[in-house]
């Protein structure tokens, strides 16, 4: 049920690209409703993705250990990301350090990361649009944080073990995403959402069924 309203919410309202490099950057706040609910949405599609995907790893994890796990990310973060994205609508995860190279951050997105990075702001998400006043082309990005399980295929390559080193090299050999330590900053999400068209009263339904 939820999975449908978030597909019915975005083929309703929702749709677009990525918005263009902001003459000046800096944290948006809700200046009307349509803007608070644009949020709120994106919110949910980022904790209905990483519900999803860490569904998935633990499964993997459990049946095979780390290895399995890297093949399962491989197979089915694409997936995961895919079945919450539709025609109008998109969510993704980019990075600096990819292990993905699909996942590579672009200039614009490298200078989100950087607002997430700076620990003065201590930013929990970042949002924009290409066109405010229309409210056209909303870009919402929210932080991905190393915790402790993803260590395991994320950590120092000294102690991640020669299995995970291996596996690893096999399936991304230019992968880059290793060294980090609990609690750095490994990326983060970012949904495009077209415009606020309807999304109030969608939004509403998305609530009162959870």
């Amino acid at each position: 049920m939820y999975r449908l309203l978030i597909t019915a919410l975005v083929l309703f309202a929702l749709g677009c690209s990525a918005s263009e490099k902001p003459e000046n950057t800096k944290q948006e706040t809700p200046t009307n409703a349509i803007q608070a609910e644009m949020q709120d949405a994106a919110q949910m599609l980022v904790s209905g993705f990483m519900k999803d995907l860490k569904s998935e790893l633990m499964s993997a994890m459990k049946k095979g250990g780390p290895v399995n796990a890297i093949s399962a990310c491989q197979i089915k973060a694409p997936e995961i990301a895919a079945g919450f994205s539709a025609k109008q609508w998109s969510i993704k995860r980019v990075t600096e350090k990819p292990r993905n190279q699909l996942n590579k951050a672009d200039t614009h997105q490298q200078e989100i990361l950087a607002l997430f990075a700076d620990t003065l702001k201590q930013l929990k998400f970042f949002d924009e649009w290409a066109n405010p006043d229309n409210k056209i082309g909303y870009t919402y990005y929210q932080p991905i944080k190393i915790g402790k399980f993803c260590l395991k295929c994320h950590g120092d390559s000294k102690k991640v073990g020669e299995k995970v080193t291996l596996a690893l090299k096999d399936k991304y050999p230019d992968d880059q995403a290793t060294g980090y330590k609990s609690g750095d900053l490994r990326g983060m999400f970012v949904v495009v959402i077209e415009n606020g068209d309807d999304v109030s009263q969608l939004q509403r339904a998305l609530r009162d069924s959870l």
